[in-house]
């Protein structure tokens, strides 16, 4: 699918110097890893009635390079906290049961004031608790980071501020409001448009096996642009069919390029609406394919089921089109659209790719690990591949490795990239699946 709001490849921007009183360096063993010289100043507040909990939480935080940390012992405090710091919030730890307003009204409420802080949640509730509030917060529109178990620690929440960073992180020096229509036309016209790809690997073995490539506009005065910028844009307006073509023509460039390399793994591309509902798409492909040199089993199409579903009778045409001509079919963000079972019977797919809302916080939650493998054993009896997206940390590695998933994509494997840049990335990741392999040997 495009991007993942956690899957992008922003660089980290510089945070803003405040004045304030300087906080004391970690540990010298802390201060040595690599993780700690990742961190970058940012404002922090922490949300828990128990005191002592409160302040080992700020002493936490100030060891990381927080500049600032507030703290709160109940929402409504809070909320005035945030509203009267001089300087917005990065990022919010939140407890879930307190007194008067709880973590539960306290998101609701600052959604509605259209907070953008990252916010983990960290409660000793039991999982499906802690679910059903972070799927809430989710909801709501409330930038949920992760979860953490109490007692909040040190390991525990460096990944996740090293995951902050890499999600604040922004190329582009535009707001994030939509791009002008008028921009974008002379944006495709000129075509400014390329394909970063993000790498999919064999879970057991560890070797690349495909790859998504995702749009990117190289705008020529605000460099790389996400497409959640100019996408919609493009679909409201008619434009999304020219703008796939196009983009899957320089992909299949690219992948040609690969295979004369001897690298000869398939590559994906999403697919619209509006490009199904084209019965001519299956032609348009195997024509592109036969341009590039490449065969059409080295083109996957992701579709979502919403997709899918819709203007049925030319979708199912064109799917089935595509198909007869030996291309792949994926459904992307598996399990999240309606009657998902019934939909396998309905398409002629050869993939489904498992979201990873389903992956995320998996490796604690049992009911999360449960869905997952009943999904595999219908892939499995259906004959069908999977692909886990958004494994972005090591216990998600783990986790769909130990339950059998086939194929693995996420930040733990590899951001976004630029073409020329995949195969310098596939050396260095064979070493680390190599060193990956004897840890967990030992």
């Amino acid at each position: 699918m495009t991007d993942k709001f956690a899957e992008d490849d922003r660089r980290p921007v510089k945070m803003p110097a405040i004045s304030v009183e300087p906080v004391a360096d970690p540990s010298p063993d802390f201060a040595d890893t690599a993780a700690f010289t990742a961190l970058t100043s940012f404002r922090a507040l922490i949300l828990e009635d128990e005191e002592f909990q409160r302040q080992i939480g700020v002493q936490i935080l100030k060891g990381c390079r927080a500049s600032e940390v507030l703290s709160a012992s109940d929402g409504a405090t809070a909320l005035r906290l945030i509203k009267s710091a001089p300087q917005p919030i990065d990022l919010l730890i939140c407890d879930l049961t307190m007194p008067d307003m709880d973590g539960l009204e306290f998101l609701r409420h600052l959604a509605e004031g259209g907070n953008t802080s990252s916010v983990i949640l960290c409660s000793s509730l039991a999982p499906s608790i802690i679910r059903a509030a972070e799927l809430m917060a989710r909801i709501y529109g409330v930038r949920i980071l992760g979860v953490i178990e109490k007692p909040l620690s040190l390991p525990k929440l460096i990944p996740l501020l090293l995951h902050h960073f890499s999600q604040t992180a922004s190329t582009s020096s535009l707001p994030n409001s939509p791009i002008p229509l008028d921009e974008i036309i002379a944006g495709i016209e000129n075509w400014q448009f390329l394909p970063f790809f993000q790498p999919k690997v064999d879970i057991q073995s560890g070797a690349l096996v495909g790859a998504e490539a995702l749009i990117r506009w190289n705008h020529p005065e605000h460099g790389l642009i996400l497409p959640e910028r100019f996408i919609p844009i493009t679909e409201s307006h008619g434009l999304i069919s020219e703008v796939t073509l196009k983009f899957v023509k320089d992909a299949l460039n690219q992948c040609r390029r690969w295979h004369d390399m001897g690298m000869g793994f398939p590559i994906s591309v999403n697919v619209s609406v509006e490009s199904l509902s084209d019965t001519g798409l299956a032609d348009r492909l195997e024509a592109m394919t036969r341009a590039e040199g490449v065969s059409p089993d080295a083109l996957t199409l992701e579709i979502t089921e919403t997709v899918a579903m819709a203007n049925l009778g030319p979708s199912l045409e064109t799917l089935a089109r595509c198909r007869m001509k030996g291309f792949d079919l994926s459904i992307d963000d598996y399990g999240t659209g309606f009657s998902s079972m019934l939909q396998l019977t309905r398409l002629p797919i050869s993939e489904i790719k498992i979201d990873q809302s389903f992956v995320t916080g998996a490796a604690r939650q049992n009911i999360l690990q449960a869905l997952i493998e009943t999904s595999l054993t219908m892939a499995r009896r259906l004959n069908l591949k999977t692909v886990v997206e958004g494994v972005e940390t090591l216990d998600d590695w783990r986790i769909v490795s130990s339950l059998g998933c086939d194929i693995a994509q996420g930040y733990f494997i590899a951001k976004p990239m630029p073409g020329e840049d995949l195969a310098g990335w596939h050396a260095n990741w064979c070493e680390f699946y190599k060193g990956l392999r004897l840890m967990e040997q030992i």
